[in-house]
């Protein structure tokens, strides 16, 4: 297993291998992931899968309000990065015969505006047109790649601590995100992971976005 991210991995096993790399910086994300498609590691799979999990939620501004810089990184992070991994993961296994899948984490922003949350709203929606898209593009390949979203709900993560230190001005639905906290009903990670890897294991659909609460219902 291979994993991302800006700082180091909280988890040591000997069949991880962690790269610290910034996943808003898109030469450095594509290399990465072009390292790890090579021919000697696909040769040695029976299956791989890419999962896009980094994102943010800031900035929590109302359109209008607070800088463009942040703005570009919301962007380049939640949309252009995963578009992009997807594109080299593509790419690279087009002649891969396993197995190939490719999941994004959505939210329910991505279908529910919210006032504050114009730039996540918006990226995970493009990230779930995105793959809605893929997903057609690949029905007369080969050896098509399966893609989904999966929308996991609200989790006990930084992003939600975020969240949590907004203000009512910018974000008028702190009050709920406060609450979730309190009354400790935000999921584990490692409770979430549980339900996307129980997804797998059920080979799903492609082109479809997969809600967790819903999924984990069915399931019980």
């Amino acid at each position: 297993m291979y994993t991302a991210a800006r700082s180091e991995s909280p988890i040591s096993h000997p069949h991880l291998t962690h790269s610290q790399v910034d996943l808003t910086d898109e030469e450095s994300a594509a290399k990465w992931l072009q390292s790890i498609l090579s021919s000697q590691t696909l040769a040695d799979a029976d299956d791989v899968l890419l999962v896009n999990n980094a994102g943010m939620v800031t900035p929590i501004k109302r359109t209008g309000q607070g800088g463009e810089d942040t703005l570009h990184q919301h962007y380049t992070l939640n949309l252009i990065i995963p578009v992009l991994l997807s594109h080299v993961f593509v790419r690279e296994t087009q002649s891969f015969e396993g197995k190939k899948t490719i999941v994004h984490l959505s939210s329910g922003a991505a279908k529910n505006p919210y006032k504050g949350w114009s730039a996540y709203c918006s990226s995970k929606a493009g990230l779930d047109m995105f793959m809605r898209t893929l997903h057609e593009e690949q029905q007369d390949e080969a050896y098509p790649v399966t893609t989904f979203s999966f929308s996991p709900g609200t989790i006990d993560t930084d992003m939600q601590g975020e969240i949590r230190k907004s203000s009512k001005q910018d974000f008028e639905q702190i009050e709920r995100f406060q609450q979730l906290h309190e009354t400790g009903t935000l999921k584990s990670p490692d409770e979430v992971a549980g339900i996307l890897l129980d997804l797998l294991a059920d080979d799903p659909a492609g082109g479809c976005v997969y809600d967790a609460r819903e999924y984990e219902k069915k399931q019980s």
